[in-house]
């Protein structure tokens, strides 16, 4: 009976041990970036403008530099091209959301492209982020499982991809 409880406990200290780590190192990845709050929820992301809520495009330039600084991790860059792309895919759990704008997109792509010799990925980020600056969201589905396998997911996998009436909702449940 002493050995079960024994290895009932020493289950139970290894298991809070590597939650406690998984949540150190998730928040650190995001600290790295000067960005706390970048993704703690849906809403906490629209503290910064977004190219719908202002046409000025100068603006959405200084809150697209001010939301992706140049110094951010390879972690980080992967959270935030995953969490666009939750905006077009179709996913039985999402977890956060980045409203995924055209000045988001050029200024991630400046970021990579500033570290490109940092990120062990920088070519498939680079990939997606050119297709979605074109315009192109005909593979984001794909797009997103790709990061989302560089992440370890395995629950969330893009099954296709949002109608535009889909997507919408999305947009006003998620940044309205």
């Amino acid at each position: 009976m002493n050995k079960i409880n024994l290895s009932a406990l020493i289950f139970a200290v290894v298991v809070s041990i590597g939650f406690i780590t998984y949540t150190v190192v998730e928040r650190s990845a995001w600290n790295e970036t000067g960005n706390v709050d970048m993704v703690q929820t849906n809403r906490t992301t629209e503290n910064f403008v977004s190219e719908e809520d202002n046409q000025n495009p100068e603006v959405a330039q200084e809150a697209a530099k001010e939301l992706f600084k140049d110094t951010m991790s390879e972690s980080a860059v992967q959270h935030a091209i995953h969490q666009m792309s939750h905006q077009k895919v179709k996913a039985d759990k999402k977890w956060g959301a980045i409203q995924l704008t055209n000045e988001r997109v050029l200024r991630l792509t400046e970021v990579v492209e500033q570290n490109k010799s940092k990120y062990r990925h920088d070519s498939i980020y680079l990939d997606i982020l050119t297709r979605w600056a074109k315009g192109d969201f005909s593979q984001v589905d794909k797009d997103h499982n790709k990061i989302w396998q560089l992440q370890g997911g395995n629950v969330g996998r893009a099954t296709g991809i949002l109608s535009t009436k889909q997507e919408q909702q999305f947009i006003e449940r998620n940044f309205r």
